[in-house]
């Protein structure tokens, strides 16, 4: 099936990767070219006699996480009820317009941060997750990870732990598997330790969202400088986790 130039422009301009910009000047010769570097399409209508302009404007991955950054930044520093889209434009300096290109709106655009930053917590937690020899080792693995995640990764720390405790989460239209934090593999080692009697029969969803809040607190108060790391070490803090948990 053979389609003109102009139907493929305006297929083009449905699609949701692309923004569509077109101009006209009368000109008076016909002419047409694509320019690849630019993406850019110019033909000639011979009916209209007007030269027509249409610019794709390609999704770019950095810039879409250059606009996340800027908006967890924003988050941070101003409180969930400061961000618009204006302002983040602007911290992540692009035009206001081009961020539609990326999120629908304001509410699309803080669900993405929020679900980017959990994706990366998981993702390195995965990464730094092997079994060990009982479920309480595997509980101080965890822990030593999460906290060193929260240390390397200071604002995706305090952007998951302010979200989580946000009002806003309820109006963000999230999956269950979206609003809560997934750690399959240490969930499942806690499972096998409760069965075992290592474990106090305790949910283990319960277990990690006590620590998880416990190790975050923590690390943000030693960067803060309101706790010595010396005098209250994360193993003291781990230790107290364990016991908690230890049956």
């Amino acid at each position: 099936m053979e389609i003109s130039f102009r139907e493929y422009i305006f297929f083009l301009s449905l699609k949701s990767s692309h923004s569509l910009l077109i101009d006209k000047t009368i000109i008076k010769e016909s002419s047409f070219f694509v320019n690849r570097k630019q993406t850019e399409y110019l033909w000639f209508d011979t009916e209209l006699k007007f030269f027509y302009s249409a610019y794709m404007k390609e999704k770019n991955e950095q810039r879409r996480q250059d606009i996340l950054d800027a908006t967890v930044q924003m988050i941070n520093a101003e409180g969930l009820g400061g961000i618009t889209m204006t302002k983040v434009a602007k911290k992540a300096a692009i035009s206001q317009s081009n961020i539609y290109i990326y999120f629908e709106n304001k509410e699309d655009l803080v669900k993405q941060a929020f679900l980017s930053r959990k994706q990366k917590m998981s993702d390195y937690l995965f990464a730094h997750f092997n079994a060990q020899a009982s479920a309480l080792d595997n509980l101080a693995l965890f822990a030593r990870a999460l906290y060193q995640f929260a240390a390397d990764n200071p604002e995706d720390a305090d952007l998951i732990q302010q979200f989580q405790a946000a009002p806003i989460m309820a109006t963000l239209d999230l999956s269950q598997d979206e609003a809560g934090m997934r750690f399959d593999d240490i969930v499942a080692a806690l499972d096998k330790g409760i069965e075992s009697g290592e474990i106090r029969s305790i949910d283990p969803r319960v277990i990690l969202a006590m620590g998880t809040n416990t190790l975050l607190s923590y690390e943000r108060m030693v960067r803060l400088h309101q706790v010595d790391p010396v005098t209250t070490p994360l193993s003291v803090v781990i230790e107290m986790i364990l016991t908690g948990c230890a049956n």
